[in-house]
C-alpha cells in the first residue's frame, strides 16, 4: 500500500508509512480517536495517512475525501480492498494548484454525508492551499458532519506576531512575501501554491461555526519555533453541544 513515489501528492520529507504512524499517534493522544470512531479525511491524497489508520480502525470506519481522481482510484484498488471500512470519495473541485481543471467551485462544495455522524475529522496540508472564503465553507461544512462534541484535527499556516516578524526578517522556512487579500501566499502567479491566514480569521471561522479549539494552538516549525508538534501549525477543535460550555 505504498504508491509510486514519482505522484505530485506526496510532499515533504520522510518515509511514507512513517508519517503516517506518526500522525495516528497524534490523532489518539491528542484528539482521543478511538477504533470504534466513525472518521472523516478532507485531503485523502493517495492514502498516507488513512494506511497509517488500517491497522487501527476496528469496529468504526473511514471516510476519505479526494479532487484527484487517480489518487481516489488508487486507494480504492490498494485500501478499500483490503479493508472494507475505509471508502474513498472524489469530489471534482476546482484548485489552481492541485487540480486546475475541476470542474466545480470548493465555496459550494456540500461534502456527501448526512448531518451529525462523523467522531473525527482531519485535514493535513488542505487548508495550506485554499484561501480564506473557501476554508469558511468548508468549516461550516465540517461542523455539520461532525456529532456534537466530535473532534477534529487540521494543519495550517497560521500567522501570528511571531511568524509576522520571521517572514520579514526572511527567517521562516516559507517564503510568505506576496500579499492578498486576507491571506499571504508563496506564489504571486498561483496564490494556492502555499496559503498563510492570520490566526484571528482562523479563530472567527471556528466560532461561526460552532467550533470551540481546544487550547493551546498548536504551533508549527515552519516558521523557526523550536517546541513543535509538526511542520505546520495545528488547531484541534471540538464541535459544540448543548451540554457543552462555552
Amino acid at each position: 500500500m505504498t504508491p509510486p513515489r514519482m505522484t505530485a501528492l506526496i510532499v515533504g520529507s520522510g518515509d511514507f508509512k512513517r508519517i503516517g504512524e506518526e500522525f495516528l499517534g497524534h490523532f489518539i493522544r491528542e484528539c482521543g480517536l478511538k477504533p470504534e470512531h466513525k472518521v472523516l479525511e478532507i485531503g485523502a491524497g493517495y492514502g498516507r495517512m488513512a494506511v497509517g489508520l488500517t491497522p487501527y480502525i476496528a469496529g468504526g470506519s473511514y471516510d476519505g475525501i479526494e479532487i484527484i481522481d487517480k489518487a481516489v482510484a488508487w486507494c480504492r484498488d490498494e485500501i478499500a480492498t483490503r479493508f472494507p471500512c475505509f471508502r474513498f470519495h472524489h469530489a471534482d473541485l476546482r484548485n489552481p494548484y492541485s487540480n486546475p481543471d475541476g470542474s466545480s467551485n470548493a465555496s459550494n462544495y456540500h461534502l456527501p454525508f448526512a448531518d451529525e455522524i462523523f467522531d473525527f475529522v482531519f485535514l493535513t496540508s488542505v487548508f495550506s492551499h485554499m484561501p480564506p472564503s473557501e476554508i469558511d465553507a468548508y468549516l461550516a461544512e465540517i461542523s455539520r458532519v461532525s456529532k456534537p462534541g466530535a473532534r477534529s484535527f487540521i494543519t495550517y499556516y497560521l500567522l501570528d506576531d511571531y511568524a509576522m516578524e520571521q517572514i520579514r526578517l526572511r527567517r521562516a522556512s516559507q517564503p510568505f512575501y506576496h500579499k492578498f487579500e486576507g491571506f499571504l501566499s508563496t506564489s504571486r502567479s498561483t496564490p494556492e501554491n502555499t496559503i498563510a491566514i492570520p490566526e484571528g480569521a482562523i479563530r472567527q471561522f471556528y466560532a461561526r461555526h460552532e467550533m470551540e479549539i481546544d487550547e493551546p494552538i498548536r504551533y508549527g516549525a515552519w516558521p523557526g519555533r523550536e517546541r513543535y508538534m509538526t511542520y505546520q501549525d495545528v488547531v484541534i477543535a471540538h464541535k459544540r453541544s448543548c451540554d457543552m460550555s462555552s
